[in-house]
């Protein structure tokens, strides 16, 4: 879900969820609602960055549920912006999800992204205005969707084959492996040329997002 460094680069429900507050039966929410609880806040790589200049860079991302998406008639959909973490409003990532229920019980992140990515850019500030986003304001990122599996710890998964596709750096192809906890998000992303030579992405191991706050930044957005 990000190009980082080579270049690599809610309802009381959903927060019952996050800090494991215990949930009567009728409450529990469905396996999309639990994914898009861990995905949406604030979060950012500061502390491996800290530790590991060479391989990882400081990157914050924020992500929102959009209500009343036109992307979506039911699943959840979210809007995600990544930046570095000293240029925060400059995004070189943005993305639209849809996060659907899959029939073995998991779920998929079908990848929208924006036409016009200036347009949209920090409107994660107000995300009603969001909803007015429809299938005409985005393309679909076809072979990209991260399919995702339930875990002791939370989701995990990744993209499936050499589909997603990449012409970052040389690539042909793009992988994915994200893994969801709460409070942390680890994401994999690479990309391979015509002969599976990784040409992008972190070498090393996973970026490790620490979640600093279950809503956008304060800051940015005038709350106290």
């Amino acid at each position: 879900m990000k190009r980082a460094a080579s270049s690599t680069l809610p309802s009381a429900v959903l927060l019952a969820v996050v800090f494991g507050a215990p949930l009567a039966a009728s409450e529990t929410p469905g396996a999309p609602d639990e994914v898009a609880s861990l995905l949406a806040g604030t979060f950012d790589s500061k502390t491996q960055a800290e530790a590991s200049p060479v391989a990882f860079r400081a990157i914050r991302l924020v992500s929102v549920v959009v209500p009343k998406s036109r992307l979506g008639s039911g699943p959840p959909v979210l809007y995600l912006e990544q930046a570095l973490l000293a240029t925060p409003d400059k995004p070189y990532r943005q993305r639209f999800y849809r996060i659907e229920e899959t029939a073995d019980g998991g779920v998929v992140s079908r990848v929208f992204e924006p036409k016009d990515p200036l347009a949209v850019s920090g409107k994660w500030r107000d995300p009603a205005d969001l909803a007015l986003y429809g299938p005409g304001d985005v393309v679909e990122r076809l072979g990209c969707a991260v399919r995702l599996r339930k875990t002791a710890e939370g989701w995990e998964g990744g993209t499936e084959g050499t589909s997603c596709p990449s012409a970052l750096s040389g690539a042909r192809y793009a992988t994915s492996r994200v893994k969801l906890l709460p409070g942390r998000m680890e994401s994999w992303d690479r990309g391979y040329d015509l002969e599976d030579r990784q040409v992008w992405g972190a070498r090393e191991g996973p970026y490790v997002f620490e979640r600093r706050s279950t809503e956008p930044p304060a800051a940015e957005t005038g709350k106290d």
